[in-house]
């Protein structure tokens, strides 16, 4: 060995340097051991070799004979030192590894599999459904996502940017919901005081607004999958080659609507006068559906009434009670809520209550669907009669005459039956406005834990007479029978008309 050589951590530098009579110490293989493990760049076997080499040094030592091995000796108490660099380099290499970002595997773009579905026109006909939309239904958004994005969240632990991913498209799925029964509702207040043909011409018009609707916000929301992963990647930098692919199905479905002059047949005079009588023949039947309707509904109100009579009752006999115990208990408030938890007769009002108000919910629901319907059909006799009656009042023919005088008079009753059904709907339409607050108050004495002094003392009172107000009578018991009355009279005196058959009706009604 040279005089001050400094050693290599190879074997072909020490088979080369090391005295030539020594036996063999193990150093050698150690040294091949660490060119290995550095060759195939595996960090830990080159720690271990390392750590072999270093126990082979004192074994190496002992070999040599300090006479004849001065400079290899010297050569092997050079080796700690740089061995000592060798681990300090390989400590920070593995440290910065373990530092680094894990190596990116490249991108297999998956399957597509969808990550949100929105029926819209279900969802329009839950928030408003005018009678004369007909069969609009199959109106439907899907989001799809190719899965290996999910696979790469899932991998990162980050479950938040796919729930945005989703919270976002649903915004856009309500507005889209929001856009469409605003003009439903917006159809339906300009059509008042219109022609049928009108009112056709306003309706028509919804269709093409739904679709073009849905396909512009299908756009945004297509968009917004990308929109989360880019913030994603704003992070995690790894993974910004990676390629999103969002989709987005528009499924067109069926979308119908009445018009509002259906049902009157005939161009004549006698085939309009017929179809009259068959429009108003089917009001009366429709009426008398809702005469029953709001008959069952003040039946269910007058026992709702009666049972919320007997809840404020028992609340005030217990609440004496309490009172009288106050002085024996700490706290009164225990006391009353273990006077009413035992008390029988207002356990078994309350479920009884809760019953008759989803019951008595179920008909004003049906009493507003309903009287929808009958104002729809009215308006469409009424328009139909107007029509007539230009047609026939310049007529000179005594027949043609008298079935003017009757078209009027029932004309007449037909616009009085008309009036009632819209006070009826505006009764009803404050119970269903005022229903959702006694709701709450069932659900609130339903609770684990009522606070019922609170409940009875401050809300029971005024929501209860709140909501009454809008549904005595059945929520508009009376008005549904003024109605029928009304349309009965009506309906009497177009059958007279009808009576003089068809045949006469054209010889004299043209």
């Amino acid at each position: 060995m040279k005089k001050g050589a400094v050693p290599e951590l190879n074997h072909k530098w020490w088979s080369k340097n090391k005295a030539k009579t020594m036996g063999k110490t193990g150093l050698g293989n150690a040294l091949k051991d660490y060119e290995v493990a550095v060759e195939r760049n595996d960090p830990v076997k080159m720690q271990k070799a390392l750590s072999d080499v270093k126990k082979k040094l004192p074994v190496a030592l002992n070999a040599c004979n300090k006479k004849l091995h001065a400079e290899t000796i010297a050569g092997i108490k050079k080796y700690p030192s740089v061995i000592q660099k060798a681990e300090v380099a390989l400590k920070k290499r593995i440290a910065d590894q373990a530092s680094a970002p894990a190596a990116t595997p490249k991108q297999k773009v998956g399957k597509d599999v969808t990550i949100w579905k929105w029926d819209v026109s279900k969802e329009v006909l839950k928030k408003y459904s005018p009678d004369w939309l007909e069969n609009f239904k199959g109106y439907e958004l899907k989001l799809t996502l190719n899965d290996d994005i999910l696979d790469v969240l899932e991998k990162e632990g980050d479950y938040v940017t796919p729930q945005q991913m989703v919270d976002d498209v649903q915004a856009k799925g309500k507005e889209v919901v929001e856009d469409l029964v605003k003009v439903l509702k917006s159809i339906d207040a300009s059509s008042k005081g219109k022609s049928p043909q009108d009112v056709d011409k306003l309706r028509a018009k919804f269709k093409p607004f739904a679709e073009m609707t849905i396909r512009k916000k299908a756009k945004e929301i297509e968009k917004i999958p990308k929109q989360r992963w880019d913030k994603f990647v704003a992070r995690k930098t790894q993974y910004k080659d990676y390629k999103i692919k969002a989709g987005l199905d528009v499924a067109v479905g069926v979308l119908g609507t009445a018009g509002a002059a259906a049902g009157i047949v005939g161009s004549g005079g006698a085939g309009l006068a017929l179809g009259i009588v068959a429009l108003v023949r089917s009001v009366a039947g429709l009426t008398k559906q809702i005469y029953d309707l709001a008959q069952e509904a003040e039946g269910v109100e007058k026992n709702l009434k009666k049972d919320l009579d007997t809840l404020m009752k028992r609340y005030v006999n217990a609440d004496g009670e309490a009172k009288k115990a106050q002085g024996r208990e700490e706290m009164g408030a225990s006391v009353l809520k273990g006077i009413l938890g035992t008390d029988a007769p207002f356990l078994a009002t309350l479920p009884k209550c809760s019953s008759n108000y989803e019951l008595w919910d179920n008909k004003a629901a049906g009493l507003s669907v309903a009287g929808r319907k009958l104002s729809v059909n009215i308006t469409k006799g009424l328009a139909a009669c107007d029509k007539l009656e230009k047609q026939i009042k310049n007529a000179e023919n005594v027949k043609a005459r008298k079935v003017l005088d009757k078209l009027r008079k029932g004309r007449t009753a037909l616009d009085k039956s008309l009036n009632q059904c819209s006070t009826m709907m505006a009764r009803v339409s404050k119970a269903e406005k005022n229903m959702p607050k006694l709701k709450t108050v069932l659900d609130a004495l339903n609770a684990s834990n009522p606070q019922y002094a609170k409940i009875f003392d401050k809300v029971f009172p005024a929501v209860v007479n709140l909501t009454l107000s809008g549904a005595s009578a059945g929520v508009g018991f009376s008005e549904a029978k003024s109605t029928l009355e009304f349309v009965n009279t009506s309906l009497g005196l177009f059958n007279d008309i009808a009576a003089e058959g068809e045949s006469a009706l054209e010889e004299y009604l043209g």
